[in-house]
């Protein structure tokens, strides 16, 4: 199983993280399957093959929160075994990557991963 573990730390007002990280997910084309006050679930549509299917959990550190400074973890995972550097698992994880450091709608602090 492929799997690939970011964490990000990110200021917003925590009335807007919510819907910000639904929206992120979605235009990294994702459907969201899966929602709590702390957790969103997204995942791929089936246009791959059944083990390529990605799904995405991210997990939001509400105890955790500061002010307006947020703890996210963003677990990338599929049932593919990830056999190759470039796999689609590792693809799809660098593209949430990327869309959560490039939001507009928060200022990230700090990121790591993998």
């Amino acid at each position: 199983m492929a799997r690939y573990t970011q964490h990000f730390l990110v200021e917003i007002a925590p009335e807007n993280l919510h819907s910000t990280i639904v929206q992120t997910l979605e235009s990294c084309g994702l459907v969201i399957t899966y929602e709590t006050d702390d957790y969103v679930i997204a995942q791929e549509t089936e246009t791959t093959a059944h083990a390529k299917i990605v799904t995405v959990e991210v997990l939001i550190h509400r105890s955790e929160i500061e002010g307006n400074q947020v703890k996210l973890t963003s677990v990338t995972k599929n049932a593919e075994l990830p056999l190759r550097i470039n796999n689609h698992c590792q693809g799809i994880s660098d593209r949430i990557s990327k869309a959560f450091i490039d939001s507009r709608e928060w200022k990230l602090l700090e990121t790591s991963g993998y």
